[in-house]
């Protein structure tokens, strides 16, 4: 009878330590989703971090030089028409837009992209002593915004916007949810506690088992993910858009992984902790 008592207590303790692991597991998810998938500055970081503002801008120069070789504009003369930081601000004005419902995106270097080509244009024109004419003038206005148009082409991506609105409609039920697993994973902690009546090392030890159970399941599939190449089989032909789309989900994964490094360390520290109260207790 002793023994089966002894056994449905031990049992209903690795329950409660059970669901405390997949409390903890959620709070973890949950914590790393809003500091990554939530965060418009941390889309911005990882912008920076695989150049996707240089890597994009030569992309738009290169294109814009590209579509007016047929205009016979020699190949070099509208090199750089679109400057870095031109891009950088519309591209952070974009993100912002996509974390922020009521703002409302539009090119804000607009006007100084059409006066760059003319002026690049124009002054080619002059160095050959081309004379300046209505049609000729018609033309550059034409190309001028044509390169405007590539430049949004490059620079708008509606479903980026689509997608990061939708995303940020969770946002308030993700940090709700997010309380509630921080909340349910310390109640369950105190009735652990109370049912190993009041020892601190055995609660260690426990606390352990969960901090690396719940650090497990986060680094498995990420690893799982990386190891098998599958992001770089991303289908997008841009290069910037590559890099950026790779970059970020790769360090979204990469935290995931170190998220869990730190719950499994954190175990290793509850296990010795308990080694060396019980050492304590039973010593005294």
């Amino acid at each position: 009878m002793k023994n089966s008592a002894h056994l449905m207590k031990v049992t209903s303790r690795f329950f409660i330590a059970f669901l405390s692991s997949v409390f903890l597991f959620a709070f973890l998810i949950l914590l790393t989703l809003r500091i990554t998938l939530f965060s418009e500055n941390y889309m911005i970081k990882q912008a920076e971090k695989v150049d996707y503002y240089s890597t994009l801008t030569d992309e738009i120069n290169r294109q814009i030089v590209n579509s007016s070789l047929g205009n016979n504009i020699p190949d070099g003369v509208l090199n750089h028409s679109v400057s870095q930081e031109n891009v950088e601000t519309d591209v952070n004005a974009y993100f912002k837009a996509m974390y922020n419902a009521g703002t409302k995106y539009s090119i804000s270097t607009e006007d100084d992209i059409e006066t760059s080509v003319s002026q690049k244009i124009e002054s080619y024109m002059k160095e050959k002593g081309l004379e300046a004419t209505t049609d000729s003038q018609n033309a550059i206005d034409g190309l001028a915004k044509n390169a405007v148009t590539i430049y949004k082409g490059y620079v708008e991506l509606p479903f980026l916007v689509s997608y990061g609105r939708k995303v940020m409609n969770y946002k308030s039920k993700l940090v709700l949810f997010m309380v509630i697993c921080g909340v349910l994973w310390a109640l369950l902690s105190f009735f652990l506690y109370s049912s190993l009546k009041g020892y601190f090392h055995r609660l260690f030890r426990y606390w352990a088992y969960i901090c690396v159970g719940s650090g497990l399941m986060m680094v498995v599939v990420p690893t799982a993910i990386l190891v098998q190449g599958t992001l770089k089989r991303v289908g997008i032909q841009s290069k910037a858009m590559y890099d950026f789309v790779q970059g970020y989900l790769s360090s979204f994964l990469w935290l995931f992984i170190i998220v869990g490094c730190v719950s499994i360390l954190a175990g290793i520290i509850f296990a010795v902790l308990s080694e060396i109260k019980r050492k304590q207790l039973f010593s005294t």
